[in-house]
């Protein structure tokens, strides 16, 4: 379902507000974070955990701009 003109300007997005660019921002770089404390020793608890912790954070994208969290799903 594609969003609305009204569904966009009530989320805001983030090509075009920078509150939600910013907070979309941050929530990206805790998802590197996370990304980045796996290593070829990481068990697969270790690997499952962090992919539910950035489901989280991608959540929160959503409700922010559900056409960034859209793109990032595809990637995650």
């Amino acid at each position: 379902m594609t969003p609305t003109t009204d569904d966009l300007s009530q989320h805001g997005t983030y090509n075009t507000n920078k509150v939600t660019r910013a907070k979309i921002d941050a929530l990206m770089q805790a998802m590197a974070n996370l990304e980045c404390t796996l290593g070829i020793d990481s068990t697969d608890e270790e690997r499952e955990q962090v992919k539910q912790e950035q489901l989280i954070y991608l959540s929160k994208i959503k409700e922010l701009d559900p056409l960034k969290y859209d793109i990032l799903k595809k990637v995650i």
